[in-house]
C-alpha cells in the first residue's frame, strides 16, 4: 500500500491540509471529506482553479460523495484540520 502524504497529488486520495491551489487540471472526484476541525464553527470551502465555487464543509456536513469533474482545486479556506479528497478510478 502507497503511503499518504499531505499535499501530495501524486497519491489516492489527496490529503490537502493547508489553504491554496491543490491541482491546476482537470480531475475526477469521487468525494470530500473534511476531517478534524477545532470547532464546530470551523468550515472548508472548496472551488475550481476559476474561483468557482463547488461546496463548503463544516462539522454537520463532513462528507460528501461529489462524482463528478472539476476544473482544478483550489481551498481558499480551510479553518483547521484537513480535507480527504479521493480521486474517481475507473
Amino acid at each position: 500500500m502507497a503511503g499518504i502524504f499531505l499535499n501530495d497529488t501524486g497519491s489516492n486520495p489527496w490529503i490537502i491540509a493547508e489553504a491554496g491551489d491543490v491541482f491546476t487540471q482537470n480531475v475526477q472526484i469521487a468525494s470530500f471529506t473534511y476531517c478534524e476541525a477545532d470547532s464546530p464553527a470551523h468550515v472548508v470551502d472548496i472551488a475550481d482553479v476559476n474561483g468557482r465555487y463547488i461546496l463548503q464543509l463544516n462539522d454537520q456536513q463532513r462528507n460528501i460523495r461529489f462524482d463528478g469533474w472539476v476544473h482544478g482545486l483550489t481551498i481558499p479556506t480551510l479553518d483547521s484540520g484537513y480535507v480527504v479528497v479521493a480521486l474517481k478510478t475507473e
